[in-house]
């Protein structure tokens, strides 16, 4: 292995470290995933079935011991029920995008590093063949194939390797955002969810205090 980095020429360095970079940060963002594996529709059902029964006390403690981006999502329109619907819906919103940010943090610099690594393996083949045009250009008409391979060696490992760390992490940001895009989701629905029962509550608080 060592032996390649060092045939890959100085190029080899700057992607072995991209992939280091791009390992923490696949590391980091799938143990965050990890933590937040929960069944989102059913605490949703939960707390939805606690606002019907006008237990909306007991679903705000629900959310605040569960530690998910959905149950913080209803936990901000639970706690703000005493304030018109669209205003509650505007700071589930802003709650949303605030838990998006998050879980799209560090994407941005996986991304870039999708792009970086080829391009610093297209790099590496310039400078190979640079290094064998010029060994050729010393050697003339002498030229033989072991004069020309350091150049060669450069150019097709270091393009190979770019690769290779470029693929995974390219699938591995993809994957992250799906889930994040899939989690927007479930949090825009039980976030509808919830508005709807609290709508259909102050309905039937309404016609219960005309009755009385």
């Amino acid at each position: 292995m060592f032996d390649w980095i060092v045939k890959g020429g100085p190029i080899m360095f700057p992607i072995l470290l991209g992939s280091v970079v791009g390992l923490a940060i696949v590391f980091e963002r799938g143990y965050l995933w990890w933590r937040l594996r929960l069944d989102a529709q059913r605490l949703t059902d939960d707390v939805l079935q606690l606002v019907r029964s006008d237990r909306s006390a007991e679903a705000r403690q629900r959310c605040a011991a569960t530690a998910h981006p959905v149950a913080r999502v209803l936990r901000v329109g639970l706690s703000h029920t005493e304030q018109e619907l669209p205003d509650i819906e505007r700071l589930m919103q802003q709650e949303g995008e605030r838990v998006v940010q998050e879980l799209e943090r560090h994407l941005g610099g996986l991304s870039s590093l999708v792009t970086i690594e080829p391009l610093l393996g297209f790099l590496g083949t310039i400078t190979g063949l640079i290094r064998s045009f010029r060994a050729w250009e010393h050697a003339g008409a002498e030229v033989t194939v072991s004069a020309l391979a350091a150049g060669i060696y450069e150019a097709m490992l270091t393009t190979a390797v770019g690769l290779s760390v470029a693929i995974p992490l390219f699938l591995a940001y993809q994957h992250f955002m799906h889930r994040t895009k899939r989690l927007a989701f479930e949090m825009t629905d039980s976030g509808n969810a919830l508005l709807q029962a609290l709508s259909a509550t102050t309905r039937s608080s309404h016609a219960r205090s005309t009755v009385a």
